[in-house]
């Protein structure tokens, strides 16, 4: 089926592939070969697969690019074992938020189940962070997953403090620093549903989430979003549009 993925011959290798939609074109007389085998733990979504072919169009990039950049070689984890990503539990600690900070939540919560872009607006050490925290708690909490993009790699360590304060567990961080090996863990962890929350860079965007709830930007406004090499594309406008193939909320936060 649509999103599948299957070992298949190719040449003298096999290769893993995904079975993609598309339109048939007529059979030449060629010898059509039979599909290997399915690995039943792995399928892509529905709507990330409508979300990547849009990408692939709006920027004018090659599919097979774009779809690399969301599975890359964690395929070699098909018939790896690695174990799975371990989440220490913390003490959480007791945040009180403020008149301003309650109305905010308020007007974010209105909308659960649908696509709606918001905007949170406050000058530095106004509290939005606990504000969006507060909105990505009542998320996860309904067994979905979040994913928070931060403009920069270095800001993700001062922010696993302060999730690991609030969530009592350390949040996934991805970016491109991290090790072939955690990579693996954490790309299986998404596809699987077993990770519902990711802190990360641009390219954390075309992760292939299991049941995404909402998406948050950090710093909206950041220069860094847009990505200038390879593939290029303007993450926040792109998380937009992952939003509305999702059918979730998106909050931009500058």
């Amino acid at each position: 089926q649509i999103g599948d993925f299957v070992e298949v011959p190719f040449g003298k290798k096999k290769e893993i592939g995904i079975v993609w939609p598309g339109k048939i074109s007529e059979l030449k007389k060629i010898k059509i070969k039979k599909i290997s085998k399915k690995f039943n733990n792995y399928k892509l979504d529905k709507n990330f697969i409508k979300f990547v072919n849009w990408f692939a169009t709006y920027n004018m990039m090659p599919l097979g690019l774009v779809l690399k950049m969301s599975i890359s070689n964690y395929l070699n984890l098909i018939n790896k074992k690695d174990k799975d990503f371990v989440q220490t539990k913390k003490k959480v600690k007791k945040i009180i938020l403020n008149e301003e900070q309650n109305k905010a939540i308020k007007f974010l919560n209105y909308k659960n189940d649908e696509f709606d872009v918001s905007v949170l607006q406050g000058t530095t050490g106004s509290g939005k962070t606990l504000v969006y925290f507060e909105r990505i708690k009542k998320i996860i909490n309904k067994n979905k997953q979040a994913l928070v993009l931060l403009p920069e790699i270095f800001l993700t360590n001062e922010f696993k403090l302060r999730f690991e304060d609030f969530f009592g567990f350390e949040p996934a961080i991805w970016h491109s620093k991290i090790t072939p090996k955690n990579k693996r863990i954490i790309w299986n962890g998404i596809i699987n549903n077993k990770i519902k929350l990711v802190v990360g860079a641009r390219s954390s965007l075309l992760l292939p989430f299991k049941n995404l709830g909402v998406i948050i930007v950090d710093e909206e406004h950041d220069s860094s979003y847009k990505q200038d090499e390879g593939v290029t594309y303007h993450a926040r406008d792109m998380a937009i549009s992952r939003a509305s193939f999702e059918k979730i909320p998106i909050h931009l936060i500058t």
